[in-house]
């Protein structure tokens, strides 16, 4: 292989990479080990354990830690940071929304995409009984056309033995089997 086929090679291998492994996002766990995710870590973990985040250069996702001021009216304003501090979004924050997980811009995402996934595990256990009972219709349905059909039917009886139905007890078998079907197949 010459060296313009493996130039070419590589820079294609690079370009395939897809654009989701750019966006992954990096933190710290509580036993200090490197956690890297394709989803937003969770609530618990304190944004100065976040390394990166996706759309930001490598270390670029450190937030400042600003100092407070006591105001007069028992609210808090953020302080510049040190000349020296890395460049970071700065927000003026009072010190009850310092506590209010609301102001996370990724809580929001988390809580759709918690509310996306409790409607499609809602969806889906819908579907599961509706299918069910399909298969329980088409199940009745079956039984019902055989009785009216004469097939022979038998049943167990007190003893475990099993005996087949005579006409009377088919009738009321299909009857039953009829209702059941007016209750629950309609």
């Amino acid at each position: 292989m010459n060296r313009s086929t493996a130039l070419y090679l590589l820079v294609a291998a690079t370009l395939a990479v897809p654009g989701t492994a750019f966006s992954q996002w990096q933190w710290k766990d509580g036993t200090g080990r490197m956690v890297y995710s394709d989803v937003p870590p969770p609530p618990s973990v304190p944004d100065r354990a976040i390394v990166m985040a996706p759309g930001r250069v490598a270390g670029a996702y450190r937030p400042v830690e600003a100092e407070t001021a006591p105001k007069a009216d028992g609210q808090t304003e953020a302080k510049a940071p040190a000349p020296d501090a890395p460049r970071a979004r700065q927000v003026s924050v009072r010190a009850k929304d310092k506590a209010d997980a609301s102001n996370d811009p990724d809580q929001a995402f988390r809580d759709r995409r918690e509310a996306r996934l409790k409607a499609d595990l809602e969806a889906a256990t819908k579907e599961r009984e509706q299918l069910a009972r399909q298969t329980r219709c088409e199940e009745m349905s079956n039984y019902a056309t055989g009785l009216r059909e004469g097939m022979r039917v038998s049943k167990a009886g007190p003893d475990g033995a099993a005996h087949r139905l005579n006409s009377d007890e088919r009738a009321a078998e299909l009857d039953k089997i009829n209702t059941s079907m007016a209750q629950h197949c309609s």
